[in-house]
């Protein structure tokens, strides 16, 4: 049967200088997403990710876990994988541009970004709260396409591109699994294509754990929701980590 597994990347360095790659505990997240899978002998046939450090080093933590589980059987050999920008997240120059540009129009805005750049090397609930609030705010302003900041993505681009890519994977009739690995706005805005959800697109990105599942069957002739942002690799509430 063909599936495809839509799989947001491991816990990244959000405290140091180089958000696009993982922490060590994101690689173990994704390892153990790996050991899970084949566990339950839910092999990909097929590896997407976008391009970004981050998508390539999650998928290579999670092929690693399902090698660690299979040893002493049949030796498994790596599937074919695809490198595909079209899955990418939005720049960092991005949330620069934007956090700038709405720092001088809106005071609150600006409060909160000064206190962001205060706690955010300390970590913690409060500067993940503050992380997503100015986020959304930011997002929002961007697909309104109110202004756009020189050298930055449109947001009409970037979901053309997102949804370029996914359309390929939905559309296909080939009985395989394919594995997905991404980040968490374009997971949000293809959900809430997928699920015929009305409204923000961005409504599902502030929710997705690290390393969490969304699957995807084709059932007489279209893909139908299974699973949607599960962690059950993660059962301990204290390993399972939003950004």
């Amino acid at each position: 049967m063909s599936a495809v597994y839509i799989v947001r990347h491991g816990q990244a360095d959000s405290q140091g200088t180089d958000y696009d790659r993982l922490t060590p505990h994101g690689k173990r997240q994704a390892f153990e997403l790996g050991r899970y899978m084949a566990s339950n002998a839910e092999i990909p046939d097929r590896i997407v990710t976008g391009t970004m450090r981050r998508h390539r080093e999650t998928a290579e933590s999670f092929w690693d876990g399902i090698r660690s589980a299979s040893e002493g059987s049949e030796i498994l050999s790596e599937p074919k994988t695809i490198r595909d920008a079209g899955w990418n997240e939005f720049s960092p120059e991005l949330w620069s541009s934007y956090s700038k540009l709405l720092a001088g129009k809106k005071p609150e805005f600006e409060k909160s970004l000064r206190q962001f750049g205060t706690i955010r090397s300390k970590g913690g609930i409060r500067s993940a709260a503050l992380f997503y609030k100015l986020t959304e705010e930011i997002l929002r302003f961007w697909k309104s396409g109110e202004e756009t900041p020189d050298g930055v993505e449109t947001y009409l681009g970037f979901e053309e591109r997102v949804f370029n890519s996914s359309n390929v994977l939905f559309s296909s009739v080939e009985q395989d699994r394919t594995f997905v690995f991404t980040s968490g706005t374009p997971i949000s805005v293809v959900l809430n294509s997928l699920l015929n959800q009305s409204g923000d697109g961005f409504a599902w990105m502030p929710w997705i754990w690290n390393t969490s599942t969304s699957v995807f069957r084709r059932v007489r002739g279209k893909y139908v929701p299974v699973t949607i942002n599960s962690v059950p690799h993660l059962p301990e509430k204290k390993d399972r980590t939003l950004f």
